[in-house]
């Protein structure tokens, strides 16, 4: 079963970001102009899974449903390596943005492999409609 996360669930308190999460403010309706640059910084497959989550706000979406789906399957290598290595590429956007990564992110449970990665519902608009322009 897929879970989804609605705009107040305490698990999105519970995500494994970190630096990147904890030191910046929360994306919100005042920032269209600043996701619609944050969107043209992205490289070509940090756009495409970032995409993928806006289409699916707030639905956690595992490592391997992003390779299989967005960056064309498996490669051999790891899964979670490969997506955290392409939205790694944000970094320098989520810095110059001065806000916080706006997708969350959990680390497998022991004994399972790979993350979950989750836009919220209220970032995903916000996306959404600078997607759209003015």
């Amino acid at each position: 079963m897929t879970a989804y996360l609605a705009e107040a669930d305490p698990r999105w308190a519970g995500h494994s970001g970190g630096e990147g999460h904890d030191d910046a403010p929360e994306w919100g309706p005042e920032d269209l102009g600043r996701a619609a640059v944050f969107l043209a910084e992205l490289a070509p497959q940090a756009r495409q899974v970032f995409e993928h989550l806006l289409r699916n706000p707030g639905r956690r979406v595992h490592c391997t449903e992003l390779v299989d789906e967005v960056l064309g399957g498996p490669n051999g290598g790891d899964p979670a390596r490969r997506v955290a290595g392409v939205l790694s590429g944000m970094s320098k956007a989520r810095g110059r943005s001065g806000r916080r990564y706006p997708f969350h992110w959990w680390e497998a449970p022991e004994g399972s492999a790979g993350a979950t990665y989750a836009v919220r519902p209220s970032v995903a608009a916000v996306f959404l409609a600078a997607r759209l322009g003015p």
